[in-house]
């Protein structure tokens, strides 16, 4: 009987793990097709308890402002 219900339940996560990735798929193909404005990229605001994205944002600065030292100094 366990197994059964688990089964059950695990047939309907599956149910409706399909029908999410299907609602995105659509949604994405719509959005796709709808002209897209170009917008400026700003840093994330750093908040205490995101420590990581900081981290990640940091470092992507970091590899921006090589990349512009290595074209002015004509490296690569």
């Amino acid at each position: 009987m366990k197994t059964f219900v688990f089964v059950v339940i695990m047939a309907g996560l599956g149910v409706v793990f399909l029908i999410q990735k299907r609602n995105e798929q659509s949604a994405a193909t719509t959005a796709a097709n709808q002209p897209v404005a170009t917008q400026s990229v700003s840093p994330r605001p750093v908040s205490e308890h995101n420590w990581m994205k900081h981290a990640l944002d940091t470092t992507a600065k970091v590899k921006r402002q090589v990349a512009e030292q290595r074209k002015e100094d004509g490296t690569r």
